[in-house]
């Protein structure tokens, strides 16, 4: 569930002088800038299931959150097959059947021919189990009931896929993905020797039942050999009718934790080796007696769609509605509650109240524009509650903010930034602060998020002086927007980036006991002439 905060503004009782960095514009010839503060009021608002079959990685396994609780990533997939009319002479026979799918990975080092390669997003380092089902739900690409529009797949789908799945074609046991590179050998018959003819980034590989697999896709004789292709396989539409794809499953392996990784399954595929007869000499080696080996690929770039299962500490459920209660309340919440997925989120109101058809502007932003000062930077600091939250890399390091009422990003974001995955728009999204900096396994401290753009965007009637709202975010580069299944009639749209995100945290918020520790728009500002 997911919660939003929102943040009341009361201007601070003193103005101070503060002498600013290089960093700041418009600096005054004494080189002082003076300071005003406005509190914030802030709640936390649920978010039921999201859409999840438009995100770019698929998570797989179970994420043990030190302060929420346990998530499980399952998901579907839907394969596509390239072949059109396959034809395979009798006497074939089906060797291999081999499943692949690339983690997200990157290369660190080299030994010898070797490369080291470390994981992008792995997540805990408990075994998990794995059951991969035959899927007998057909995943349509269009919203059956809008043929024009594109079918949506929510987080908390998988009720319906499991209650029609078929056999299990697949189990992992004790599975923990492994971060090191494959090496594919071919031995020489002749010589017996050893030739590495491929080296392949890290990957889930595992090979599958023959017989299984033979019995669905291929006609075969008394002896068992091939000959022929299912005539479902003729082209994809009628495959995909008549194999719907996989259902991948996951269980703890007598853990309480586990581990999740986020698999790259765009470039997963199964790959079926066929062993044909080589009687036309297809080889040029004289010999018509011996078979050659003849790959089918089916690849995961069908549908997909990803469920996730939250099982909530009830300690923390309770704080989160109680939090969410704190909406309609002047003070707003002691603290603000960020999970991604079907988490929770905070919403903010600048000033104390957003401005609304039946809600004026607040007196404090009528004074802020009557000024009509020069703003050098407007930020919030976002306090982690170090009581409640488990200091270490468990804690996210990014958070997003954005306009609560359109859904938009701020006018700060910098859409040039927006390929920099991990170092996107760190001057107005700042990283958490930790108490060192070099070591992530110290406590976070505090996000500083800069909303200069905004505010000035606000005083000059731009934009609207709406509610804002707050996110952990997976990768603020993500700039999509995905759907949240019914529930709040506020809250139709979040990022992708927060929906896809597993991680959680806890900060101060408006009514925290320590007034110092409180959310708290700062504003920086030159005096013009007249002023």
């Amino acid at each position: 569930m997911i919660f939003i905060m929102a943040i009341t503004g009361l201007v601070s009782c003193d103005n101070e002088l503060t002498p600013l960095g290089e960093d700041f514009l418009g600096v005054d010839p004494d080189g002082v800038i003076q300071e005003i503060s406005y509190d914030v009021k802030a709640y936390s608002v649920s978010v039921g299931p999201v859409q999840t079959n438009t995100f770019d990685s698929y998570p797989l396994g179970i994420y043990a959150d030190p302060v929420y609780g346990n998530s499980t990533y399952d998901f579907v997939v839907q394969l596509n097959s390239q072949l059109n009319n396959p034809q395979i002479p009798e006497g074939s026979t089906l060797t291999e059947v081999r499943l692949e799918i690339p983690y997200f990975s990157r290369a660190v080092g080299r030994e010898g021919e070797a490369t080291i390669y470390e994981l992008d997003s792995l997540y805990g380092n408990q075994p998990i189990d794995i059951n991969v089902y035959r899927n007998n739900y057909f995943l349509t690409s269009l919203d059956a009931q809008d043929l024009s529009q594109r079918a949506v797949y929510y987080s908390d789908f998988e009720s319906e896929i499991n209650a029609i799945r078929g056999d299990v074609v697949l189990s992992i046991d004790n599975f923990i993905p492994s971060e090191d590179e494959i090496v594919v050998e071919e031995i020489d018959p002749t010589t017996n020797e050893t030739t590495v003819v491929e080296r392949k980034t890290p990957r889930l590989i595992a090979n599958i039942s023959l017989e299984t697999w033979k019995d669905l896709f291929f006609i075969t004789d008394v002896d068992g050999d091939i000959t022929g292709v299912r005539p479902e396989l003729a082209n994809n539409n009628s495959f995909q009718d008549y194999f719907r794809g996989l259902y991948f499953n996951v269980e703890s392996a007598g853990t309480s934790n586990g581990n999740l990784v986020h698999l790259d399954l765009r470039n997963g595929f199964i790959d079926f080796v066929i062993a044909i007869p080589d009687v036309n000499d297809v080889d040029n080696d004289q010999d018509t007696s011996e078979t050659i080996d003849s790959n089918f690929r089916f690849n995961f770039s069908g549908n997909i769609a990803g469920f996730i299962q939250n099982d909530f500490d009830a300690s923390i459920a309770n704080a989160i509605q109680e939090s969410n209660n704190a909406q309609s309340t002047d003070e707003g919440a002691e603290n603000l509650y960020l999970k991604g997925g079907p988490g929770s989120l905070a919403v903010l109101e600048l000033f104390g109240q957003a401005t609304t058809d039946t809600q004026p502007e607040a007196p404090e932003l009528s004074d802020l524009i009557e000024n009509n000062w020069l703003i050098n930077e407007a930020s919030i600091e976002f306090y982690v509650n170090q009581d409640l939250v488990n200091a270490g890399t468990t804690e996210p390091n990014r958070i997003l903010i954005y306009n609560y009422e359109n859904n938009r990003l701020l006018a700060d974001y910098d859409l040039s930034q927006n390929r920099a995955g991990l170092a996107s728009n760190l001057r107005h999204l700042g990283p958490l602060q930790r108490i060192d900096d070099e070591d992530d396994t110290t406590a976070g401290v505090k996000y500083k998020i800069t909303i200069t753009q905004h505010l000035n965007n606000i005083i000059r009637g731009f934009t609207d002086n709406d509610r804002l709202a707050i996110v952990v975010s997976q990768d603020v580069s993500l700039i999509g927007n995905v759907e949240v299944k019914q529930g709040n009639p506020d809250l139709e749209l979040i990022p992708e980036s927060t929906a896809i995100s597993h991680e959680g945290t806890i900060l101060h918020g408006s009514n925290a006991t320590d007034m110092t520790l409180r959310p708290r728009l700062k504003v920086f500002y030159s005096e013009t002439q007249g002023n």
